[in-house]
């Protein structure tokens, strides 16, 4: 996946690179441990369409590359696509290259098959 922040283009990767600079941002303590839950932590903010997980996902999607965006380049590129009406296509976008990586793909089904299944029981319960 390809996004364009200012004038550069930039490749997004969703491999073991990605996994691991997301578990840098997102770490749980288990008995003093940490944990590494960034990918969790991604799918569970893409699916409550939280704009702030956006740009973990970029910097880390970015990471492998020499020239990185900065911060506020993505934050103003977030923004724009949100000024634009563009937010629930970039959330979409990102989503579906998530979905396609092999490290990820088991887990984003897995997501995906837990919100059915809490919508089924949620209706049932009505």
């Amino acid at each position: 996946m390809e996004i364009q922040i200012g004038e550069k283009k930039y490749e997004l990767a969703f491999g073991l690179g990605f996994i691991r600079k997301m578990d840098e941002f997102h770490t749980v303590k288990a008995q003093g441990i940490p944990l590494g839950v960034g990918v969790e932590t991604a799918i569970t903010h893409l699916g409550t369409r939280n704009p702030v997980i956006l740009v973990d996902i970029i910097k880390a999607a970015t990471d492998h590359l020499k020239s990185k965006p900065s911060n506020s380049g993505i934050d103003e590129y977030i923004e724009g696509q949100a000024a634009e009406g563009k937010l629930e296509e970039l959330f979409k976008t990102i989503t579906e290259a998530m979905e396609e990586s092999v490290f990820l793909k088991p887990k984003m089904q897995e997501f995906k098959k837990g919100v059915q299944r809490a919508q089924r029981e949620q209706r049932q319960a009505q």
